[in-house]
């Protein structure tokens, strides 16, 4: 079950100032130690163990594969590449990865059975306690704390 807490648009002159949405929930975040017992409970003749040291292994060979410019495919799962986050240049000529490259990032693109759609028809939703932006809010590159409103296909809404 998904909870969701709704909040209120409280960025003026954003078009949608005021306005409600809503924001999934984490219930807890589950490391790979869990994952690799929680994967060995459902009637597997491996060990925890045995998928602790595959999934580690496999998580340090995605990173490589992604580092070196490769996409990794995990069929129903998603699609991992690295991303990277530019200033301009006013030309071609003047652009310098140390000048230009601010920062590079793990991509993940939904396949298979969690596309968004797939999700969409499977998910049942309720709602949990009010919503604390607090507790959802990111540092902008100033390092002021902003909140990130999303529309209802959890688009950003901001300008």
């Amino acid at each position: 079950m998904l909870h969701y807490k709704i909040y209120q648009n409280k960025s003026k002159g954003n078009k949608a100032y005021g306005k409600w949405f809503a924001r999934a929930t984490v219930n807890q975040t589950i490391d790979l130690e869990q994952l690799a017992e929680h994967m060995a409970n459902h009637n597997t003749p491996y060990s925890k163990g045995a998928i602790f040291g595959v999934l580690t292994d496999m998580v340090n060979c995605i990173r490589e594969l992604v580092l070196e410019g490769n996409a990794v495919k995990i069929p129903n799962l998603a699609i991992f590449s690295a991303g990277i986050t530019t200033r301009a240049a006013e030309a071609a000529d003047e652009f310098s990865p140390s000048k230009n490259i601010k920062s590079v990032h793990l991509r993940a693109r939904s396949t298979g059975d969690l596309t968004r759609a797939v999700l969409t028809a499977a998910a049942k939703v309720t709602r949990a306690d009010t919503y604390d932006p607090s507790a959802n809010a990111i540092e902008d590159e100033t390092g002021t704390e902003t909140e990130t409103p999303t529309d209802p296909d959890g688009k950003s809404v901001n300008p």
